[in-house]
């Protein structure tokens, strides 16, 4: 009887092994190529200065827009460069004269140019504009995306700059998407020259974005995204699963506001909800905007949008 129960749990253990090789030989390819065109800049056109995405009309007219208020306010524009963690990275500067100024960080795929396009409620609110090209985007160096992590690195070494060339020492950020995860990174260690940010579309876990992700691209989601996961971890020295925001934002003390759409498919209102119900700071507010695709909440409704910025740095200059 032993003997028998011993071969069972043999040949279970043996279809066990088996199937999960099987499912790493047929997945780690998927994960491979998912990760590289998530996270690995392969050429200099890939994530250039150029329309991200051109087939999507929304995002066309926003891109169009900020390449005309950038147009509208050149002779403000200081082309400016570091070296951030080995890396040259590039960004202009609008100096329009405040003593603040707001950093524009965009989601992953995006360069300096999409950024114009959220300018304008922060230089009406007398703030001073600076635009990064994120490392791995645009003009700046670097082979693999920040995730959040890495741009934290960059996003202090520009504020040191800035405040030692420019005199800047009162800085807002703006965070869309990955940009929201940098903001909540960087505030978290308390940069002294911080005074706050304005997060959009933020999610809790990029984890969570990436299952979702994967499975929108068709695939499934497990064991893929844990694959991906190792890789990120291996290639980009950045663990998805403990580096969380979720975990960061309980640690923040200054003023927060949240910009979350209901209709948001990547960053879920749900999960929203919680990142800001567990935010640390008592200046904290949430403006949901009805309509809105991930990213595109200004186009849906510029007046409130603009207005929620503007009231925030009122409050909490």
């Amino acid at each position: 009887m032993n003997l028998i129960i011993g071969i069972i749990i043999a040949i279970l253990v043996f279809l066990f092994i088996s199937s999960t090789v099987v499912m790493l030989i047929i997945t780690m390819p998927i994960a491979k190529k998912q990760f590289e065109n998530t996270f690995v800049r392969t050429s200099k056109e890939k994530w250039g200065r150029a329309n991200s995405c051109p087939e999507n009309q929304e995002h066309s007219v926003m891109f169009d827009l900020g390449i005309a208020w950038a147009e509208k306010y050149k002779e403000h524009k200081r082309e400016v460069s570091i070296k951030s963690d080995g890396l040259t990275l590039y960004g202009e500067y609008f100096d329009f004269g405040f003593d603040k100024t707001a950093i524009i960080i965009p989601g992953r795929a995006e360069s300096l140019l999409y950024e114009y396009y959220f300018g304008e409620p922060y230089r009406k609110s007398g703030c001073n504009v600076f635009v990064p090209d994120v490392r791995a985007h645009g003009l700046s160096e670097g082979i693999y995306s920040g995730l959040g992590i890495k741009d934290k690195i960059d996003i202090k070494n520009w504020i040191d700059f800035l405040h030692n060339e420019y005199n800047c020492s009162n800085f807002v950020i703006h965070g869309i998407c990955i940009g929201s995860s940098t903001a909540i990174f960087l505030l978290a260690e308390n940069q002294k020259y911080l005074n706050s940010i304005v997060i959009e579309g933020p999610y809790a876990s990029f984890y969570n974005v990436l299952k979702q992700r994967i499975k929108t691209a068709g695939h499934i989601s497990f064991p893929v995204a844990e694959e991906m996961a190792l890789l990120v971890l291996s290639k980009i020295k950045v663990n998805i699963f403990t580096q969380r925001p979720i975990k960061y934002i309980k640690k923040i003390k200054k003023p927060v506001l949240f910009l979350c759409g209901e209709e948001d498919v990547s960053s879920l209102p749900t999960l929203a909800k919680k990142l800001y119900n567990v935010c640390g700071s008592n200046k904290k507010e949430i403006v949901w905007f009805q309509h809105g695709a991930h990213s595109h909440l200004r186009i849906a409704d510029t007046e409130k949008y603009d207005k929620s910025i503007m009231d925030f740095l009122n409050k909490h200059k």
